[in-house]
Parts: C-alpha cells; sequence; structure tokens
C-alpha cells in the first residue's frame, strides 16, 4: 500500500505537490517564469487576471513561497486610511511597537512607532515579503483608485505587489491608469485546457499507485469546468468513497464518478442563491408567462435561464445566441420566449443579485453575455441540486 494519504497527493484547499502542473503561457514560457520575471523587476506592479478557481493564488503561492505570500482580499479595505494599517497587520506587525536605538550615548533608547505606509515597506523589504491583492474587484472603485495610487508610489521605493482579478472585470484603475502606465506586469493566465486538467489525475492516482481508466479521466476533465480547484476536490472524494487510504485499492470503478460528483457537492451552499435566481425580480402580484417542458411542471424565464446553465456541456460563458438556443431546447410547446423577453429578464437578474452580498455573484449578465463567474456554483446545479 502507498504511504502516501490522498489529502497528501489532491489538495483542493492549498498548494499540492505532486499534483502541481505547470502550464505554459504566451511563446512558451510557463506562467511561473513570467511570474517570476515580474517579480524580480524593481519598480513594477504585477496584474494577474483570470477566472475563479483557476489556480492564480496557487501560482503565486507556488512562486513566491508560503512564507514570503502575504495574502488580503479586495473586501478587507473599506476605509481609505486604512490601507497599510491592514496590510501590515496581515504580515503580522504590531499596530505599535517599541524599537531600540542603540545609538544613543547614554545608553539603549526605546521609542514607539505607529504602522505607517513608510514602516509597512521597510518591513515587507526587509522580510522579503510580497502583497498578493486578491479579488481586487470587491473593493469600491473609488478605493481601487485609492490603492493605485499608494501603490503608485510603493512600488517605486521597492514594495512588491501582485494584484489579482477576474478578466471581465478589468482592473481599469490599475491596468489603464496612466500614472502606472510603463510600470506595470501583465499576466493574462488562459483558461485550462481538458488536456491540462487531465494531468492532475493523471499525476495523483500514480502517485496513490492506484489505476484510473482513459474514459474515468475524460469525464472529470469535463466536469471540473476548466478548475484546477474542483478537479482536485472531485479526485480527493473519490478516493475517499473507495477508501483508498484503509484498503488495497488498485483500480477506480468507473461507476465511482456519478457518486464522487453528487458527494462533492455536499459541502456547497448554494441552494439559497439558486432559489433567488428562480424567484427572479419581485413581479408584484403580476404571473409570469410559462412555457412547457420536460419538467415536471411549466417554467418561467428565471427558471429556464438556470436550467439552461446546466445543460451539456457545461460553459462558463454563453453568447445570447447560445443561451437562447439552450433555452429553446428546454421548451417543447410551440410557443417560445423571445429574444426581448430574455434580455429583459436577465437585466432583472442581474439586479436581483447585484442588491444581494458578494456571495451571489456566481453569475453575471454582461454586454449581451452570460457568465459563470463561479464554476463550484455551475457543478453544484448538474449534480447537487434537487
Amino acid at each position: 500500500m502507498n504511504q502516501k494519504k490522498a489529502q497528501e497527493v489532491f489538495s483542493p484547499g492549498g498548494l499540492p505537490e505532486s499534483t502541481y502542473i505547470t502550464r505554459q503561457a504566451k511563446m512558451g514560457f510557463t506562467y511561473e517564469e513570467r511570474l517570476n520575471q515580474a517579480l524580480n523587476m524593481s519598480g513594477y506592479l504585477t496584474s494577474i487576471s483570470g477566472q475563479s478557481k483557476i489556480g492564480k493564488t496557487v501560482l503565486c503561492e507556488k512562486v513566491v513561497g508560503l512564507d514570503h505570500l502575504i495574502e488580503v482580499s479586495g473586501s478587507d479595505f473599506l476605509e481609505k486610511d486604512d490601507i497599510w494599517r491592514k496590510i501590515g497587520t496581515k504580515a503580522g506587525m504590531p499596530n505599535n511597537a517599541e524599537i531600540t536605538n542603540n545609538a544613543c550615548r547614554s545608553g539603549s533608547m526605546k521609542e514607539s512607532y505607529l504602522l505607517t505606509k513608510e514602516s509597512v515597506i521597510e518591513y515587507f523589504k526587509e522580510k522579503e515579503l510580497v502583497l498578493l491583492l486578491d479579488d481586487f474587484h470587491y473593493a469600491d472603485s473609488a478605493m481601487q483608485n485609492h490603492m493605485a495610487q499608494q501603490f503608485k508610489d510603493a512600488i517605486r521605493k521597492g514594495f512588491k505587489v501582485i494584484i489579482a482579478s477576474l478578466p471581465h472585470r478589468s482592473d481599469d484603475a490599475i491596468r489603464t491608469n496612466p500614472d502606472l502606465q510603463g510600470r506595470i506586469n501583465i499576466i493574462d493566465i488562459e483558461m485550462w485546457t481538458k488536456e491540462e486538467l487531465k494531468e492532475i489525475p493523471k499525476a495523483g492516482f500514480k502517485e496513490l499507485e492506484v489505476e484510473i481508466s482513459k474514459k474515468a479521466i475524460d469525464k472529470l476533465a469535463e466536469e471540473s469546468i476548466c478548475s484546477p480547484h474542483l478537479m482536485q476536490l472531485i479526485c480527493l472524494n473519490i478516493c475517499v468513497l473507495e477508501k483508498v487510504d484503509e484498503l488495497e485499492v488498485n483500480k477506480i470503478k468507473d461507476e465511482i464518478l456519478e457518486r464522487s460528483f453528487k458527494f462533492s457537492t455536499l459541502n456547497l451552499n448554494y441552494s439559497q442563491i439558486a432559489d433567488t435566481i428562480k424567484q427572479g425580480k419581485n413581479s408584484r402580484g403580476k404571473s409570469r408567462k410559462t412555457f412547457r417542458t420536460d419538467k415536471v411542471k411549466d417554467l418561467d424565464l428565471y427558471e429556464l435561464i438556470l436550467e439552461s446553465i446546466t445543460i451539456d456541456p457545461p460553459q462558463t460563458k454563453l453568447i445570447l445566441t447560445e443561451l437562447m438556443s439552450r433555452i429553446n431546447s428546454l421548451v417543447k410547446g410551440e410557443e417560445k420566449p423571445t429574444t426581448k423577453s430574455l434580455k429583459e429578464y436577465l437585466k432583472n437578474l442581474q439586479e436581483v443579485l447585484t442588491s444581494k452580498d458578494r456571495s451571489y455573484e456566481v453569475i453575471e449578465w454582461k454586454d449581451d453575455t452570460l457568465f459563470i463567474l463561479e464554476p463550484l456554483f455551475l457543478f453544484f446545479l448538474r449534480w447537487g441540486a434537487e
């Protein structure tokens, strides 16, 4: 029996070792090489863009090292005067401390200092730390612009910062900021291909000395929805269900896959969000038009939108015509929804989700395209929703 535990091989919540996959970026260079290049350029800010759960944080952890990476979120910053205090506190600096000045002839002298921009910058340089500001779009536009100004000055003094964001939530405060032009390293992380995702179960089950079929790996790559995080989660749950750590398991049975998909949704709490999407905007007592489908009951357009997302193959982006085609395939009656009504429902749905807290930011209607922001939400709809 292999001595490595499944959780040591498949790590959905951390930095994997044996299942970390190095991918090619532009011109044949790896993303690790690109990030290493960026961090070695003094006076530059690094902007990383990529879909949720695509591996932005893991990439930074791999290149920078866990001991040197300080992670904060855009949602952590509410007050302009609080930026450097929060960054310093996150890095382990005390809010106030005493330092000793041995230059005084009469002996050592102690003095207090507060967390300031300058003290935080010096601390980061001394400890060789790098700030990772994730989910930059969670900060409001005024705060984004303020942080851009703060970081512009800080990077000139040797402060290293990586800003991570979603691709269609372009961080204009950073990338199009005229004061930062010529001082930004841009790394756009492409979606994982199925072939790249397949490398995770190939490497992991080989490490565990357990065989898995090509058919099973192909299915895993499709259901992982371009997300290495989701692939790691499903593979780990396959091992749990098959008791790989306890028994002499030689081969993963293909039949376990669907059970592992459902098992992997048990800790995904998206039921309330799905219900909110189904309910849509308050119709103020007016009945909504419904359409005949193969379901037990007729569905209105909000319900059809949600149902259409789950159709094979799973996609993280659907343009209006693709979404309309999926909805029409669900409607069995002669009367179909119109494009105009679909756009109106999507507009209303976006208003509803925007009025909620950030946990509801799982889909977004923008530029005549429906973006699935959270792969785990789509996976839940396909395998966990009742």
